[in-house]
């Protein structure tokens, strides 16, 4: 009875780690996360207009900026999705989303993005 609950607790455990995580924020180019977090967004896209995503969207890479000051960096198709969502938005400096996926290190394997 114990192994049965002790290899039970561990699958519980591994199914918990693998799940996806689901993470709200603002879509940033990746190159000025840092920058943004640090300074603040506003600040940061007064200061350096090339952090602006509403003329040129189209960046190598995006992040994520969450309300607890963290940012991650989207996986390939995460990027792919984000250019998508932004060609058909018009506030592209303000695109709020929610991420699934998992999470390894500080960059996000997107399984989905959502608008909010």
């Amino acid at each position: 009875m114990r192994k049965m609950l002790r290899t039970g607790g561990l699958l519980l455990i591994m199914a918990c780690v693998s799940a996806a995580t689901e993470i709200q924020g603002v879509v940033a180019d990746w190159t000025c996360t840092e920058t943004m977090v640090r300074m603040g967004r506003k600040k940061a896209l007064r200061q350096n207009r090339a952090c602006s995503l509403m003329k040129n969207f189209k960046r190598a890479a995006y992040g994520l900026i969450t309300d607890d000051k963290k940012f991650y960096r989207l996986d390939d198709p995460g990027n792919q999705h984000i250019l998508e969502l932004l060609a058909n938005t018009p506030d592209k400096d303000n695109l709020k989303v929610v991420v699934s996926g998992d999470i390894q290190g500080n960059t996000i394997k997107v399984i989905n993005i959502t608008m909010l």
